[in-house]
């Protein structure tokens, strides 16, 4: 975790940010947009018998969320951006289920349950723009190697409870959480390309390795602790792809749309347990995945 302030001091540090007095010189882009995001992320641990002894799934989270994104322009092309992004989930479903035999046979309890809670996402990093000529359409061609440092937490709930592993039916008080953290560093590369009438068009890729945390509070498990019930730590890594279009839309603003999609995943890591009479037990966690897809809509202003 110790990775993400001194990653970030780093590039503060290569971008060797302009004095205040030449700050009102700096080139300077700041866009907000507003957008829709469908979000799934599901994760597994083992017994020491059953491989799979616990499987929980949220998916199709239906996220509205809002971003504002900065870049800087320094010197020798260099270009330092900076994304913080916030999102509530709406709707999405949530599974539970916990099995006796490998490979998920013998499923024992299944409960189906509305998902939600909120979404928050933030990076920082710094690239070079390198110019090349794009020879059959008279145009410049822009690419922008980027490194930088970045999180994503996803504080996701479980309520509206159903058993239908055995058929029970509705039961009352759920209320647990599961808040998960990915962070880390990553590198990049961007393609710019000016178009006819004053339209850019950029495809981005992206490469994260990302440390995982997460911890729950299972609010119906009266042998688990609260609020900490158990907590997961495991390595992983991720990539995110992108595709924007602007448009001039007045002096010095543009109109923005981008389509991006996140693929994440981990390895095999730690499952540890917090029971109510303070003892722990430790779990294999199999793995967690984590995928995104969103589109928004905004403007970018230039300062």
């Amino acid at each position: 975790m110790a990775c993400m302030p001194i990653c970030a001091a780093l590039i503060l540090q290569m971008a060797v940010l302009p004095d205040a007095n030449a700050a009102s010189d700096t080139p300077r882009d700041l866009a907000i947009s507003i957008g829709q995001r469908k979000d799934n992320l599901n994760w597994n641990i083992a017994s020491g018998t059953v491989n799979v002894l616990s499987e929980l799934k949220w998916e199709n989270m239906a996220i509205f969320q809002i971003q504002a994104a900065g870049e800087l322009h320094l010197k020798n092309d260099r270009r330092l951006r900076a994304m913080l992004g916030y999102g509530v989930i709406g709707s999405g479903t949530n599974q539970d289920s916990d099995y006796n035999g490998n490979n998920r046979t013998q499923e024992f309890s299944r409960s189906n349950n509305k998902a939600g809670g909120n979404v928050l996402d933030a990076s920082i990093g710094i690239g070079k723009v390198l110019r090349l000529h794009n020879f059959s359409a008279g145009k410049l061609l822009y690419v922008t190697p980027l490194i930088g440092v970045s999180m994503h937490r996803q504080n996701l709930t479980m309520t509206d409870g159903v058993q239908t592993i055995p058929a029970t039916g509705p039961f009352p008080g759920l209320a647990s959480s599961y808040d998960a953290l990915w962070m880390g560093p990553w590198v990049g590369a961007e393609v710019m390309v000016e178009t006819e009438r004053g339209w850019e068009m950029r495809a981005r890729a992206d490469y994260h390795v990302a440390e995982f945390s997460a911890k729950a509070n299972w609010n119906l498990r009266l042998d688990l602790a609260h609020p900490v019930s158990f907590r997961h730590t495991a390595t992983g890594n991720g990539i995110a792809l992108s595709l924007e279009a602007t448009y001039p839309a007045g002096k010095n603003l543009k109109a923005i749309f981008w389509l991006e999609h996140h693929q994440w995943t981990t390895r095999a890591g730690s499952d540890r347990m917090h029971f109510a009479d303070g003892t722990v037990g430790y779990a294999r966690l199999n793995g967690v995945n984590w995928n995104s897809t969103s589109y928004n809509f905004g403007f970018v202003r230039k300062f």
